[in-house]
């Protein structure tokens, strides 16, 4: 049995006993499954609520609980069996920053609880906002068990800013080391082409003027080819890659909501990056990247793509363009990057509590020391 198989086997075993099975038609409930709950009344929540995103929708935790090593506990508040808040989370293995970590987490059998990962999550209340909250709140807290070595909430919306306050008397701890970046579509092409980076814009120039073309299609299309290719850019970076059965639950669930975007150079394929759609955010998110080789990369497949995509989105009306995530530190090569498309660096709004007194300190302190050592 693998170290993940075990982790799972913990987090599960201890949580069950408090998770409610069913959605109770009034009251607090926290659900083992989005499925659940109806998805036409949880999807009308999503829409109409100021917090609501793409990452909110039944679809999309459908996708993840179905293609990912993901255990769901989402909390839903209802009033006459109609929901009124709710706050996606999914409990995961957790995964130590430091090899030397792993016996200790295997005998702990510890797990994380993340709000609506992948992606970004944080509560939604549509009425009666400091009660609802409190209920919401007090039901996630009956399922954050010792083998649960922390809760953390991850939202770029800025709206979730209204709740620093009440998490922080929770408990909760804020965090400031991850930013987005967004760019303002409204502008319009020309316009956010002159107020990039000089360097940027003399990158896109030159991109421009090769023998190229952007093609745009659903992840269907070439699915197999694009998850290949995403997996050889992760696995340069050091990032983790998302199982294929994720891509084939996404467009299962979401087959509107993802396009992607390929980049062909004389003929030849040279990067695809695939995107999101968020209608309920007015938001295109670049959200992520699959350029196989570094050679690629003297043909300017990121050049080519973000402009088209950029445009694309001001074709069809989306306010924003999201860049995706970065480490918020100076220094940092990919914050640089976009930085210099004119993008706005904004701080993804990140809360962590752990309930374990005697754990949750070491493992702060821990990640401390691997933060300095990386920086």
């Amino acid at each position: 049995m693998s170290r993940q198989e075990r982790s799972v086997r913990h987090v599960d075993r201890e949580s069950e006993p408090t998770a409610t099975p069913d959605p109770a038609p009034d009251g607090a409930s926290v659900l083992k499954s989005v499925h659940a709950y109806n998805e036409n009344q949880w999807n009308n929540l999503v829409i109409h609520a100021d917090q609501g995103t793409l990452f909110h929708r039944h679809e999309w935790l459908a996708a993840v609980e179905e293609g990912l090593d993901r255990d769901p506990r989402h909390v839903v508040v209802s009033t006459d069996s109609n929901p009124v808040a709710l706050m996606p989370n999914f409990v995961q293995p957790f995964q130590p920053p430091l090899d030397a970590a792993t016996a200790v987490s295997d005998a702990l059998g510890l797990g994380v609880m993340k709000s609506a990962d992948v992606g970004f999550g944080g509560p939604i209340v549509a009425r009666n906002e400091a009660e609802t909250v409190e209920r919401l709140f007090d039901a996630l807290e009956a399922t954050i068990t010792q083998r649960i070595l922390y809760h953390r909430i991850s939202t770029y919306h800025p709206g979730h800013v209204r709740y620093g306050q009440y998490l922080e008397s929770r408990g909760y701890e804020a965090k400031a080391d991850l930013a987005t970046f967004l760019l303002d579509l409204s502008t319009g092409w020309e316009t956010i082409l002159e107020t990039m980076d000089r360097s940027r814009r003399k990158d896109v120039r030159r991109a421009h003027e090769q023998e190229y073309r952007v093609e745009i299609g659903p992840l269907d299309e070439d699915i197999r080819r694009t998850h290949e290719m995403y997996a050889k850019n992760t696995e340069r970076v050091g990032g983790t890659v998302k199982d294929f059965s994720f891509f084939r639950a996404l467009q299962d669930r979401l087959p509107e909501r993802v396009r992607v975007f390929t980049a062909v150079v004389d003929g030849e394929t040279v990067g695809r990056y695939v995107y999101l759609l968020d209608r309920e955010n007015d938001t295109l998110h670049h959200w992520l990247s699959a350029i196989p080789d570094r050679d690629c990369y003297s043909f300017y497949p990121a050049e080519l793509m973000h402009s088209r995509a950029i445009k694309w989105g001001i074709e069809r009306g989306f306010e924003e363009y999201s860049f995706g995530r970065a480490g918020a530190h100076f220094d940092n090569g990919v914050f640089r990057f976009k930085n210099q498309y004119g993008a706005e660096p904004v701080r993804v709004l990140r809360w962590e509590r752990g309930p374990n007194p005697l754990v949750w300190p070491a493992f702060k302190y821990g990640r401390r020391l691997v933060a300095r050592r990386e920086s």
